[in-house]
This record gives structure tokens, sequence and C-alpha cells, in this order.
């Protein structure tokens, strides 16, 4: 795929970088041959994060901000953060959780923040994301190639690089003959997730289960019951064993 990049010519690169590990990895798998194509094309790398309120969780913002301030002093890659001025619980409350590629959690928290970001940056973009067929079927049959031209119903057309696209194995083992990406596999080590989104309607209950072992989740029960009318999520918050604030 390096014949790839000089081929489209990308004069803003942007890595799509939620702390977790398959956009950690991503970084990993490219950062060498990104940083010779910017010295040599003056194209210009960032490396963005976007927190949600109300739901990315603070370490996720430390782990993230430790890996990208390293590939900064090492890579000359520019930390980029951005944040909607809206809390996640306003929408969650009104229209509660969602799934599917119009979900509101996705749509105005992640893909309008970063789409007014872009406009700003010289043409062509390159957005390098940690994306996999595996991920799921949706997925699969969206990706076609790992760098594919992307044109969205607004006009607004950018470049996607998939490195992930076809990876099959463990992107922590691989993570952990880095030190520099430690931050992020600890996050996986204590909590079993990058902690990007606490709250999500595609975790599954034993990830729940895992993130509730480490650390308390009855503020989140509570808004639930207080807020939402679905019955699988209200059952589904509602089955954990809390553990108290205090002891």
């Amino acid at each position: 795929m390096t014949g790839k990049l000089w081929e489209v010519k990308p004069q803003s690169i942007v890595y799509l970088f939620s702390g977790g590990k398959d956009s950690a990895l991503a970084l990993l798998k490219t950062r060498d041959v990104v940083k010779q194509y910017a010295e040599q094309t003056k194209a210009r790398v960032y490396i963005v994060h976007i927190t949600i309120p109300g739901n990315t969780h603070p370490l996720n913002v430390y782990a993230a901000a430790a890996v990208m301030y390293w590939h900064q002093k090492h890579y000359g890659f520019e930390p980029v953060f951005l944040a909607r001025n809206k809390v996640f619980q306003g929408y969650m409350a009104r229209y509660g959780l969602q799934i599917g590629s119009t979900r509101w959690c996705y749509i105005e928290f992640k893909a309008r923040v970063l789409r007014e970001f872009e406009s700003r940056l010289p043409k062509p973009v390159l957005e390098i994301d940690g994306m996999k067929r595996s991920d799921s079927r949706q997925r699969e049959a969206m990706l076609s190639d790992e760098i594919e031209l992307v044109e969205r119903s607004n006009g607004f057309r950018f470049y996607a690089w998939h490195p992930l696209i076809n990876y099959g194995g463990d992107p922590l083992e691989e993570l952990r003959k880095h030190p520099e990406f430690s931050p992020v596999v600890e996050l996986y080590e204590k909590f079993g997730d990058s902690l990007n989104c606490v709250v999500c309607p595609y975790k599954k209950r034993a990830k729940y289960a895992r993130y509730a072992s480490a650390e308390t989740l009855l503020p989140v029960i509570d808004f639930v019951n207080t807020v939402m009318r679905s019955k699988r999520f209200l059952k589904l918050f509602n089955s954990f064993k809390i553990k108290p604030l205090t002891n």
C-alpha cells in the first residue's frame, strides 16, 4: 500500500485515534511510512482523539494523550483533541441507545465533529483507522480496499486507509512489544476495554461485567433507571452486582 499512498497524494493525513487497541495498532503499522511520506511531501499529519462528553472515561483521555504526545516528539505528528459541546446523557435521555450507521452517538459526537475539523484542512484528506472486516457484517460489506475513496451524501470526499482490514491477530500482543503503547495496554488489562465509550449499545454483558468488577457502575445504572424505557438495557444494566462507592 506504500505506492498507493503516493498515488493518492494526500496533503492532510488524519489518524482516527480512540485510544483503543485497533486504532493504536493502525498507528503502529503505518507511522514509519507516513512519517517518510510527510517529510518528502510536506503533508501535515494529525492524530485526532474525539472525547464524548459524559461518556469518555478520563483514563482513556490520559492514555490516548500519552501516546499522542510521544508520537509528536518522535514522529512530528500533531495531537488534536476534539469534542462536541453537548453531553452524551442528554441524547441518551431523549433518544435512548441506538445501533446502526445512523445512530446518534456516532453522527452527533464523532462524525459531525470530525467533518468540521477536516473541512478546514488542505485536500485531499486521508483518514487512517483501525477498522477490520471481522468487526461486523456491515463493515465486511463496506470495506472494499485497504485505501479507498469515500464520498459522503453531503459532497465531502476523502480517502480512507484501513491498514487492519484483513488483520486477524491479537492487537495487544503486538502493542506490548512497544512501551509507548503501554497506557493503552494497561487499560485493557484492567478494564478489558479502552473506555473511550463507557456506555455503548454494541457492548456485550461480559464486557460490562469486566468493567463493573474493576469500578462501580452504580451512577450509570441510576441514570439508566431514571431516563430509559428500553427493557433490554434496563435488564442489562440492572443485572450487575454493584460495588459500593465506599467500603
